[in-house]
């Protein structure tokens, strides 16, 4: 026995608007993506001009855009589920898992997120090494306010070391 066709016609609109809301779901998620590599530029912008509090103002916008987005990944999930799929599918095997009834938005959506990612991860590691060499650069300027930093040239120990040895000239006065 065959569906009627009103039935088979309902059915297709339901899995078309899943698809369309499933678009819309990949494109928060790049949108939020965008965000953070946006705050990631002001939080390095800030650690240039040393605005302490901005910087700390990015880690508050960082946290929240981060629980904005594992919301619009649980909305992905769910939708996937809805379309009948495994809900943890890989955004990379996103469009052959729904097949046929993958759109060109959907592919170009999926695309624009990887290429938002890629840009994130990128500036996450840029701002990753400047904000270590700044804590370093920071821990140094502490170290020698506070008298810490141990002289390289000196006597004792320190006059025997190849690193002071390298540099060391002898002079001969009475020439």
């Amino acid at each position: 026995m065959t569906a009627p066709a009103a039935y088979v016609d309902r059915v297709a609109t339901h899995r078309a608007s899943l698809v369309k809301g499933l678009v819309d779901a990949v494109q928060s998620e790049r949108r939020l993506v965008e965000e953070l590599t946006a705050i990631m530029l002001q939080q390095r912008a800030a650690v240039a001009s040393e605005d302490l509090q901005s910087v700390d103002d990015s880690v508050y916008a960082v946290q929240r855009v981060l629980f904005t987005l594992a919301e619009a990944r649980k909305r992905r999930r769910s939708l996937n589920v809805h379309l009948g799929h495994d809900e943890d599918i890989a955004l990379r095997q996103l469009v052959e898992a729904i097949g046929p009834l993958a759109t060109e938005a959907l592919r170009a959506a999926r695309d624009q997120l990887h290429a938002a990612a890629r840009t994130l991860a990128r500036e996450v590691a840029v701002n990753r090494q400047v904000l270590r060499e700044s804590l370093s650069a920071g821990d140094e300027y502490v170290r020698a306010l506070t008298g810490a930093i141990t002289p390289k040239v000196g006597y004792g120990e320190a006059l025997g070391s190849r690193e002071v040895m390298r540099g060391a000239r002898i002079m001969n006065r009475q020439a």
